[in-house]
């Protein structure tokens, strides 16, 4: 359904939202704000190798699929690499999720984390464009925390896939209020790699397994369900994508599976994904959950995110209230 920016979400939106655990806004966010999130994105992508949250999955998969030799991530220090080749090697399950393709094709599959401690432009959306208000509303919130940003870059002739998963388990989060927002920054299709939703599976009354994104090896510390093949039989799921522009935005249910292909196109396709939860959720340090970074709270299981790591960006004190500067403000140098 297609809207402009001063409409709220309508009750269409959140029966779809409701009824398929992901929902398609058109021409929700301005030119200005797409641009914020592309300059971040290429600040993170300068970085690729000194940094320690950014990594080429594309790379990484080709290495852990080679028998010889160590994995090497440059200054990435996020994860254990060497750990994670040594899950998969172990799984006998275990496959490459890769596109058809010369084998010699170079590509590119970005991936880096919470870019929004350091940049401006990507609080600006995350915080007060009208994003919260329609993450409020899908979820029926009295009120939003902010959780995390994530940027997700596929170079054109990446043959990468994203291995279908389920979010929740990759939080240190309990309960299903909460929302991913993917924010196309170039046209998204089928093609290139736009995402793929198996529709309804929000409501399946399962947890499954965090996997390692290029692979569907689960991580060994979750005490959850392998997640289903999906790659392996479509045909059975009914699976649904999105054919998006810059401005578009992406919105699934934490408990909604879903993946995407490579980019067999000429085209970059870069995003970057939102992560809102309603006042319902609480923290839980979740066995198998991915480590955040720069966290600083003291939270344990079962508190509300009260916590200056995640920020309340809904509602607004007053319309004109502006979260991102008064954040700026509060850490400025003195």
């Amino acid at each position: 359904m297609t809207h402009d920016r001063s409409d709220a979400v309508s009750a269409d939106d959140i029966r779809a939202f409701e009824r398929d655990g992901v929902v398609c806004l058109r021409n929700v966010l301005t030119p200005d704000e797409v641009e914020h999130l592309r300059m971040a994105v290429k600040k993170q992508m300068d970085q690729l190798g000194e940094s320690a949250t950014g990594y080429d999955f594309e790379a990484l998969a080709q290495q852990i699929w080679d028998r010889s030799g160590p994995v090497e991530a440059g200054a990435a220090n996020r994860f254990d690499m060497q750990a994670v080749k040594d899950l998969v090697r172990g799984d006998a399950t275990a496959r490459p999720l890769m596109e058809e393709a010369e084998a010699n094709e170079g590509g590119l599959f970005f991936y880096d984390v919470a870019a929004w401690r350091w940049d401006q432009g990507i609080r600006k959306v995350a915080f007060d464009s009208v994003l919260p208000g329609i993450a409020a509303e899908l979820l029926g919130a009295n009120y939003l925390n902010f959780w995390e940003d994530t940027t997700f870059v596929k170079a054109p002739h990446t043959r990468q896939k994203t291995a279908f998963h389920q979010d929740l388990a990759y939080f240190q989060i309990e309960g299903e209020q909460c929302v991913i927002v993917w924010i196309p920054l170039d046209p998204a299709n089928r093609e290139n790699g736009t995402m793929q939703y198996v529709r309804g599976s929000h409501k399946w009354g399962e947890t499954y397994a965090p996997n390692v994104f290029v692979s569907q090896t689960p991580i060994r510390s979750s005490p959850h369900p392998k997640c289903l093949d999906i790659e392996g039989e479509q045909a059975a799921y009914d699976i649904v994508s999105f054919q998006v522009e810059p401005g578009d935005v992406i919105i699934h249910h934490v408990m909604t599976l879903h993946g995407s292909g490579g980019n067999r196109s000429d085209h970059w396709r870069r995003a970057m994904s939102f992560r809102y939860c309603g006042d319902e959720v609480r923290y839980f340090d979740r066995p198998g959950a991915i480590p955040q970074v720069g966290v600083a709270h003291d939270l344990r299981d079962g508190d509300k995110l009260i916590s200056a790591d995640y920020p309340i960006v809904w509602p607004r004190p007053w319309p004109s209230f502006c979260l991102s500067e008064a954040y700026d403000n509060l850490n400025r140098p003195v």
